[in-house]
């Protein structure tokens, strides 16, 4: 994860694209849970849904 930085009123976080990768490389495993991957990873689990989404539709992790 990169650094935070001040988005409006809060703060968003960015994510490299390596981390990404890896997220999705667990997701895709046989009988991956994505709820305890977001738990142990800090991260959204409709963020993990994202990253999956793109990677399988159009082969890359960023917009």
């Amino acid at each position: 994860m990169d650094k935070p930085t001040d988005w409006r009123s809060g703060t968003r976080r960015i994510f490299s694209n390596e981390f990404k990768l890896h997220m999705v490389e667990l997701a895709s495993k046989p009988n991956a849970n994505i709820a305890q991957l977001s738990r142990e990873h800090g991260v959204d689990n409709n963020l993990i849904f994202k990253w999956l989404r793109l990677w399988q539709r159009e082969g890359r992790i960023s917009r």
